[in-house]
């Protein structure tokens, strides 16, 4: 093996008592042969863990460099991902993470876009140095930060001061205390907020300048607010107030909701037009709190896990809603076939599913055998798309039914049916059941279909 040149020995010495001198000095020192150290240390990188000794915490050497390696104004992408190395010896300690972002902003102006990842067990938080640091960057304009703790204040800032900023996305965002005139940048037209109760008073967020266009139903918005919530106390569903001036759709699950019957108010969501809602067989009183409160600007409504024993019906869902185009239903049960006409006005899509392949509990299946009717539903003058499949129909409206679908007095814009009778669903029924029960079946189907093809 050849001994180290001179030049390799003067590197391993300002490497290894890097914290003792002068860090301006120590990029002078490094400048000559900064591409080939930082190349070299690439593929250390790449390769280490399979012939690291565990001697030594690799890591924090490698990144108590990179400060003085990382400092151009040539780097116009960065992503910290590419500097992790598993070291047998230890984790990269906070410090020495924290200190390279807190040096972004001077080494590497003219960024646009960053990647920030920590990829550890241990939890890191970006505080005021970082954050400031990342400010700094005025030609940002991809913004990622994964696996790292940020605050919503210092998000909200950065989206406002890094002004050429595109898209943001943070997974661990803490809740703290931000003046409620405090908000993201104007041209963020798109914002998804997730907050899921394994990661209480955190976050995830996504912000964009362009709306996406996966779904049709944002080109109808210039500004779009999503969020999703698994609230286990009733004040943690007060963060959609926060947002409540954008907020269009929400999908909220009171499984969990520890205090549900507490609730007086669900907080007033006044652009509110998409929701869907988990009651996961338990308490309906949030929804209906939400019903009551925020029903009339629904546009959208789709609602899984009603248990019968809430007594909840087609009637109570549409006249807190009279503005809904589509209305699904699926592991409910609901009684009262009694949808009101007069509520019913712009809806144009009913479905009412139920998902026999889903695995839920025995008790909750039986749940779901009860037999249930919509005859109601098809009232609505302008429905077009029905959906159902149930365990259970009550058809003994059937007559009645079927002769005003005939008469063309309903179901006069119907363009599309879907409606099936599996033979797993037979062991629901009593013996001598299922002749009169298809037979039933049948007959409802082909009046509706005899309409669609007209």
């Amino acid at each position: 093996m050849e001994p180290p040149s001179l030049l390799d020995l003067a590197i391993k010495t300002v490497c290894d008592n890097i914290d003792k001198y002068d860090k301006e000095y120590v990029k002078i020192v490094f400048e000559p042969v900064k591409l080939m150290m930082i190349y070299g240390m690439l593929q250390m990188v790449k390769n280490h863990y399979s012939k690291c000794d565990g001697q030594e915490n690799h890591c924090d050497k490698i990144w108590a460099v990179l400060p003085c390696l990382i400092n151009s104004k040539l780097y116009t992408k960065l992503d910290t991902r590419e500097l992790m190395t598993y070291c047998r010896g230890s984790d990269l300690s906070n410090s020495r993470f924290e200190e390279f972002i807190g040096c972004l902003g001077v080494n590497t102006p003219n960024l646009k876009e960053l990647k920030i990842c920590r990829r550890s067990s241990f939890e890191t938080s970006l505080s005021e140095r970082e954050l400031d640091s990342i400010i700094q960057l005025k030609n940002l304009t991809i913004l990622d930060i994964s696996q790292v703790c940020v605050p919503l204040s210092g998000i909200l800032d950065i989206s406002r001061r890094c002004e050429k900023l595109k898209k943001i996305t943070a997974n661990n965002v803490k809740i703290d205390d931000v003046p409620s005139n405090v908000t993201f940048r104007d041209d963020f037209v798109y914002v998804k907020i997730v907050a899921f109760n394994e990661y209480p008073g955190n976050l995830k967020l996504k912000m964009e300048t362009t709306m996406p266009t996966e779904d049709p139903k944002y080109a109808d918005h210039t500004r779009y607010v999503k969020m999703f919530l698994e609230p286990k106390r009733i004040q943690e569903l007060l963060l959609s107030q926060r947002f409540a001036e954008n907020l269009k759709e929400i999908f909220f699950d009171t499984a969990n909701l520890e205090d549900i019957e507490a609730m007086v108010d669900f907080p007033h969501l006044p652009e509110i037009k998409y929701a869907t809602i988990l009651s996961n067989f338990q308490s309906v009183h949030a929804l209906r709190c939400f019903l009551k409160r925020n029903g009339q600007t629904l546009q959208e409504l789709y609602l899984k896990g009603i248990d019968i024993k809430e007594k909840m019906s087609l009637g109570e869902i549409l006249s807190s809603c009279p503005n809904l185009r589509y209305l699904g239903l699926e592991w409910s049960t609901l009684v009262g076939n009694d949808a009101p006409v007069d509520s019913m006005q712009k809806l144009k899509h009913f479905e009412w599913m139920y998902d026999a392949g889903f695995i839920i509990s025995a008790h909750q299946r039986r749940k779901l055998t009860d037999e249930v009717a919509f005859s109601s539903i098809l009232s609505a003058p302008l429905l077009e798309e029905l959906s159902i499949d149930l365990a259970k129909i009550d058809f003994s409206d059937n007559a009645t039914v079927i002769a005003r679908i005939e008469r063309r007095e309903i179901l006069r814009n119907l363009k599309k049916f879907h409606s099936k009778f599996n033979a797993d669903k037979f062991w629901y029924f009593s013996e001598g059941e299922i002749e009169n029960y298809l037979r039933s079946f049948t007959e409802f189907n082909n009046a509706i279909r005899s309409v669609i093809s007209v």
